[in-house]
């Protein structure tokens, strides 16, 4: 019958028991501060230009979504001012006429 495994790990230990066996030891790891963190080499905020710059077009946006408003109210108070001018018009024309 074949060797048990148990009896292959038995042996195992006892090799490495031996003198002559040479030392296994763990590999020693560097202390944090020696080893080179990429994630430490980059920040989660973002450059002052950018910040800045992205303030700006909202600002140019907030002026220019004005403006937009305003001349749409200025072209439908003049639709408006047309209406009540023509109607007007109108008015005096027929009240002239059938007099």
């Amino acid at each position: 019958m074949g060797i048990s495994r148990v009896q292959k790990f038995k042996d195992y230990r006892n090799s490495l028991i031996k003198e002559e066996a040479p030392v296994l030891e763990t590999p020693k790891s560097s202390s944090e501060s020696d080893q080179n963190y990429d994630h430490l080499d980059t920040t989660s905020t973002l450059p002052m230009d950018e910040v800045i710059k992205t303030l700006n077009e909202e600002d140019e946006e907030a002026v220019f979504i004005k403006k937009q408003r305003r001349m749409n109210a200025l072209k439908i108070a003049l639709f408006v001012l047309v209406g009540v001018i023509l109607v007007a018009g109108i008015v005096v024309f027929g009240i002239l006429v059938w007099r």
